[in-house]
Parts: structure tokens; sequence; C-alpha cells
């Protein structure tokens, strides 16, 4: 017989008795306290012990309900992850993939710097061509 403890975010054993009803389907995430594995599963539970039913520990947010409480697994719902492959390359490709962005980045950098050295030298040209026009005209 294995033990399993499941949590349940209330305070009161009112409130978990209304959340955990007996004998009726549940989806929780269960807790094997010998591997402290968690894990989803369809549960039915129970005060009084029957076939194939593990000890459960209930734990409310101020602490373990008594002992005396049984779980039977239906089904464990498993955990599609998602698995993301990365190709090796080999070290002379990632250095030269290295550079090649560092060159593109340094380029686009100086592009920028050129772009706000011409704005600012237009907007002072335009500056001492007033000031030349007003001097011209006094």
């Amino acid at each position: 017989m294995k033990t399993y403890t499941i949590f349940v975010p209330y305070e009161k054993k009112e409130d978990a008795f209304k959340y955990l009803k007996e004998s009726e389907m549940l989806s929780e995430t269960l807790q094997d306290e010998e591997t402290r594995e968690q894990f989803k599963a369809k549960i039915k539970i129970s005060d009084s012990p029957w076939e194939g039913c593990d000890v459960l520990h209930i734990q409310l947010r101020s602490g373990y309900i008594g002992e005396g409480w049984y779980v039977q697994i239906l089904s464990r719902e498993e955990d599609e992850e998602e698995m993301t492959f990365f190709e090796s390359k080999r070290l002379g490709a990632r250095r030269g993939h290295m550079l090649r962005s560092m060159i593109a980045e340094s380029e686009t950098e100086d592009a920028e710097k050129k772009r706000v050295m011409e704005e600012e030298l237009k907007q002072r040209l335009q500056w001492k061509k007033k000031i030349v026009k007003k001097i011209l005209e006094d």
C-alpha cells in the first residue's frame, strides 16, 4: 500500500471536505510520499479502505488532516513535454555565425550613427542659413 499526499488550497477542514467529495471522480495533483514525484491523476477518495486503494494524506494550508483517508488512482495523466532538438554544428561554423552576426550588428549601429550625424548636420546648416539671412536683412 503506497502513501500519497494531496494539497487542498483551504485552511478549514469543512472547506476541504466540500472540495474533496467522497466517491466522486476528481482530477488532482498527487505526490508520492516515497519518491516525492508529483503527477496529475483522476482519483476517488474515501474515509474507509477498499480493495486497490492507497493511503492519502490531505494537506491544508494550515496543516494536515488526520489519518484515515484513502485514494484510488483511476488513471494517471501523463505530461507531454515539448522537446526541442538542436542540431550540433562544428565549432568553425558556430564561430563563423557569431562573427557574421557581430559584423551585421556593427553595420546597423554604424548606419544609425551616420543617419543621426547627417540629421544634426542638416539642422546646423539650416540654423546657420537662418542666422546669415537675418544678418543680411538687417
